[in-house]
């Protein structure tokens, strides 16, 4: 049985990143299902939150099969810890213990399993370029407008009942875009999380630009040189 894991080490691995890569895929999508039903809100048991184990525990036997395949296993836990702390579903397993986290927490903890969805997206499409440079920038990419697009779901909830400005989502997904760009809108966030989403996003999209320059230059570059 040892030998069989040893011959068949890329053949493993790969089906276990193929099968993230589907559940990442699965667990927006069901939280984007959940969102737009009637009378949902953030915390509601829904899809998202009874996938959460099953979609953890892939990500969570992805980590652990690495690990056992790398060559040095402390350097690889270290590194790639973070892999792990996101890859638990708090929510699920607090809320069978009758426990509730209240304010900040009670966000971070929920969309932790779709922090680690993000991440395996992102990383994907980092692999698609041989390019370190062009595959940096379209995990980035991929990043950013996953961020937007949860940032306006959230933004959507929250400011629809008490913003006026906020008449549906496509209005509140446009204010994300907005403020990524950090051009603004014509209104503004009233609730406490529609502030931090507008503090969050206007950051990662004033990240952005430094990285869009490095890629621009890269790129102009490579032309000039081939001409």
């Amino acid at each position: 049985m040892h030998t069989f894991f040893i011959r068949n080490r890329s053949r493993i691995l790969g089906i276990l990143r193929i099968a993230v890569l589907i559940v990442s895929v699965g667990i927006i999508a069901l939280i984007s299902v959940d969102a737009f039903h009637p009378h949902f809100s953030i915390f509601s048991p829904g899809l998202y939150m009874a996938s959460q184990p099953y979609v953890c525990t892939i990500f969570l036997i992805d980590f652990f099969a690495s690990l056992l395949y790398a060559t040095h296993k402390r350097s690889y836990f270290f590194r790639h810890i973070l892999f792990f702390i996101i890859s638990i579903p708090y929510t699920w397993i607090l809320s069978h213990l009758n426990i509730h986290p209240a304010g900040i927490w009670s966000y971070i903890l929920h969309f932790l399993p779709t922090l680690r969805a993000v991440l395996a997206l992102a990383i994907v499409m980092g692999f698609v370029s041989t390019n370190k440079l062009i595959g940096l920038f379209a995990s980035y990419i991929t990043i950013l407008l996953l961020a937007i697009y949860f940032s306006s779901v959230v933004f959507y909830l929250h400011e629809g009942a008490t913003n006026p400005g906020i008449t549906s989502y496509w209005r509140a997904l446009w204010w994300c875009v907005l403020q990524a760009t950090t051009l603004g809108a014509s209104f503004y966030a009233l609730t406490t999380v529609g502030k931090a989403i507008a503090m969050i996003v206007s950051v990662m999209g004033v990240m952005m630009f430094p990285l869009f320059t490095v890629y621009l230059t890269q790129f102009v570059r490579k032309y000039i040189s081939k001409k």
